[in-house]
């Protein structure tokens, strides 16, 4: 059986996607892992501003340059946060806004006029982050063009900090 993220009435006429990241919770105190698709939420819908933070996510976590056939595609943050680059908060917050610029400037490209508001992106912010052994916490406020916030806490399993 099919599981709606939430209440029908938002996917009704619209494109919608399937849930990627189980683990990018509304903001507060909470446990996180990270996984792509957990037994409990596989095969998830989603759409509006569900829609394009996953989208804001696959954007800020493809390595630059890693993708053959959009090679501008992707940001610096993961390959950095791999690499041992960001070893303080502030790095990572530096890393993370030049690695937003450049997720938002790409997601603003292919959006199209008729693309719903709710699913265009407006602003990124970081309002917190964290690091600790091999996990970075990052809690990122994204707001679309109709101005709906949504913020969450995603947590990045890096392999050397």
């Amino acid at each position: 059986m099919l599981k709606l993220s939430s209440g029908v009435i938002q996917y009704v006429g619209r494109q919608v996607d399937y849930l990627a990241f189980d683990d990018a919770k509304a903001s507060g105190d909470t446990l996180l892992t990270q996984s792509m698709v957990s037994s409990n939420e596989s095969g998830a819908l989603i759409a509006g501003i569900q829609k394009l933070v996953q989208r804001f996510l696959i954007e800020l976590l493809t390595g630059a340059g890693s993708l053959t056939y959009l090679p501008d595609r992707g940001t610096l943050l993961m390959p950095r946060l791999n690499a041992g680059l960001i070893r303080t908060t502030q790095d990572l917050f530096s890393a993370f806004n030049e690695a937003a610029k450049s997720a938002v400037a790409s997601l603003a490209a292919e959006e199209t006029e008729t693309d719903p508001d709710d699913e265009r992106i407006e602003s990124v912010s970081l309002l917190s982050a964290s690091l600790l052994g091999d996990t970075a916490v990052l809690n990122i406020s994204i707001t679309s063009l109709a101005g709906e916030e949504l913020t969450v806490l995603y947590p990045l399993r890096v392999s050397a900090i």
